[in-house]
């Protein structure tokens, strides 16, 4: 029997990789890793810290694939807890990772968070580890978190995020995917995306909401005028570059074709949501 290791068990898209693998017909050994490994619900859990290079390394014995659940925050913070992961997985010799990337992945891109996913992808392909890299979209619940929720109190979604279109994409479907290709031990490059592209509008739209484009630099004066720190202003300014640049635009079937289901459509999505709030 395999076993599959998945990090940031606790959070939004590691547990619901957990539960994928569960819940499969013939479920593999899975081991739930996290900081706080006493906070996950009964099942083998272990103690996995990004910044305790120790903890990783016994963390991580034993396991045939590891669900590598990339880290957020400052960029700087991200790449030394990816250093750390890669490091532990070479050094205990873990076979097969799966690594949750992105698809704006370009060398030219300007996103914030891009530089640090294709360093990972760097450093894990120079390993020698036989990777499948799961490059994923927008998450769907996160724009629904963070934009459309204030959208819906205001009536207004206001962004830079002009005439661009992006693929957002629901934690279920993402969660789905990786537990196929982790149960599968799949390799190569697999695009996690919504069912369509949309723009602003289009989301402002289903949202029942106007929608307000905004030039760069106005979007980044009220994201700092809101109290946000430096980090989160480049980071959430330079996304939506990105999607006017189209580099998240990108719709694939890789979620269909290894879930065997349809991925949610973003409208369909955001009335359950509303449905459940």
């Amino acid at each position: 029997m395999r076993t599959i290791g998945v990090t940031g068990a606790s959070g939004g898209v590691g547990s619901r990789v957990v539960r994928e693998l569960l819940d499969r017909p013939q479920p593999p050994a899975v081991v739930a890793l996290a900081r706080r490994p006493e906070a996950l619900p009964a099942t083998e859990a272990r103690r996995a810290d990004y910044d305790d290079p120790a903890s990783l390394r016994s963390a991580f014995a034993g396991l045939d694939t590891l669900v590598f659940i990339s880290s957020d925050g400052v960029v700087e913070t991200m790449c030394r807890h990816h250093e750390h992961v890669v490091a532990a997985a070479i050094d205990v010799g873990v076979p097969h990772v799966v690594y949750t990337s992105i698809v704006d992945i370009a060398p030219d891109s300007r996103f914030y968070y891009s530089p640090g996913h294709q360093d990972t992808e760097t450093w894990l392909r120079a390993s020698g580890v036989a990777c499948c890299f799961a490059r994923t979209s927008i998450f769907a619940d996160f724009f629904v978190e963070t934009w459309l929720a204030p959208a819906r109190a205001t009536g207004t979604l206001a962004v830079n995020a002009g005439a661009g279109e992006m693929s957002l994409v629901t934690r279920d479907d993402t969660a789905a995917a990786l537990a196929a290709v982790a149960a599968d031990g799949l390799e190569g490059v697999i695009d996690v995306t919504g069912p369509e592209a949309l723009t602003g509008a289009d989301v402002a739209a289903i949202a029942g909401v106007e929608y307000q484009p905004l030039a760069d630099e106005e979007y980044r004066r009220r994201l700092a005028a809101e109290g946000n720190p430096g980090w989160l202003v480049d980071a959430f300014s330079s996304m939506f570059r990105s999607v006017v640049e189209g580099r998240f635009a990108v719709v694939s079937d890789d979620v269909a074709r290894l879930t065997g289901r349809r991925p949610q459509p973003f409208a369909e999505f955001l009335r359950d949501e509303i449905a459940r709030s």
